[in-house]
């Protein structure tokens, strides 16, 4: 209803500047500079209300807004036509990106989906390519040259993933004092900015309570926050049970959303809750057949279970997807051995 209510507002908003349009091209002069500033206030507006509209594949970030705001700002009727026709094109066409207007893409969940496949249990390849990947970065940080480490240690800091973070732990056992006091701060900048991130979408989820995208945001969030590897087992499983809990009230207000279902039921299967991870796998399954993701995941609960047969039936039907993570040669032979 209340995005309802926003297009309709978009649409009068429109009205409006097609007539403040008029009268800055036709009108007489004295009126030219009174409509191009009631011109700039419909052009606010509706960059207002774009930055309310909830799409389910298309989130509208700060990047997009002062995109939105410059181009209807400088081209009267048809940039701010043009905006509301843009976030219905990308909506419809399904980026690959769902932030794809969104700076805060270390946040991104679906770029780490498939390098969660064996967050419990690693395929020899992984490790092999972990232990190369590590390798790597020793020789750097063995070299003693300062400029290149802090370079490095920068990099890694960056990149809010798992992989980072077990290099920058690796260098903390394994470098000079002045590496480790760096590689150390790394970790703790990485961490704030997650726990930053946090606090910023509880304050504005308490601004507006019935709002289910910043649940799953949050949730995501959470969800993060334990699959980096910084966290001691109690306070994981604080954060991972209130990731269940977010998740679980989105998918109340949205049941059938696909990438929800889908993460609902892997940080389930990461809480022990194979039963219930199994039962939201094969729903996020019947969601989005599509879902290689999906399919791998529930392969792992049911390995979890001891059902082999069912693995093995996983692994047929998911021979023939195309994106496949790299290491699932080595994962099926586990799994099947």
């Amino acid at each position: 209803m209340r995005n309802l209510l926003y297009h309709i507002g978009i649409i009068l908003l429109l009205v409006l500047d097609a007539f403040f349009g008029y009268c800055i091209v036709i009108g007489p002069a004295a009126t030219k500079a009174g409509a191009f500033a009631l011109h700039l206030i419909v052009s606010g507006l509706a960059v207002l209300i774009f930055s309310r509209i909830k799409l389910d594949d298309f989130r509208v970030g700060r990047n997009f807004t002062l995109v939105a705001g410059a181009v209807t700002a400088f081209m009267p009727l048809y940039g701010l036509l043009g905006m509301y026709i843009l976030i219905f094109v990308i909506d419809r066409v399904k980026l690959p990106e769902r932030d794809y207007f969104d700076p805060e893409e270390e946040f991104s969940v679906k770029r780490r989906q498939r390098d969660l496949l064996l967050a419990q249990r690693k395929g020899a390849f992984q490790v092999k390519r972990e232990e190369l990947d590590i390798r790597a970065y020793r020789d750097i940080f063995r070299s003693n040259d300062r400029e290149l480490e802090e370079m490095a240690i920068s990099k890694l800091s960056k990149l809010l993933n798992r992989e980072s973070v077990a290099l920058l732990q690796d260098v903390i056992q394994h470098a000079t004092s002045d590496t480790k006091v760096m590689a150390a701060n790394a970790i703790i900048d990485m961490e704030d900015r997650i726990v930053r991130k946090i606090n910023s979408l509880r304050s504005k989820l308490g601004n507006n309570l019935n709002d289910p995208e910043l649940m799953l945001e949050l949730a995501r969030i959470y969800d993060l926050y334990c699959y980096l590897g910084v966290l001691d087992e109690a306070i994981n499983r604080y954060y991972r049970t209130l990731a269940l809990d977010n998740y679980s009230t989105f998918l109340k207000l949205r049941p059938k959303h696909p990438e929800a279902t889908f993460e609902y039921g892997r940080t389930l299967l990461h809480a022990g809750e194979k039963e219930k991870a199994i039962e939201y796998l094969s729903k996020a399954i019947q969601h989005n057949p599509a879902s290689s993701s999906a399919y791998l995941w529930l392969a792992e609960a049911k390995y979890e279970c001891h059902d082999y047969q069912a693995v093995t039936e996983i692994c047929r039907k998911v021979d023939t997807f195309s994106d496949l993570p790299e290491n699932f040669t080595a994962t099926k032979e586990l799994w099947t051995e």
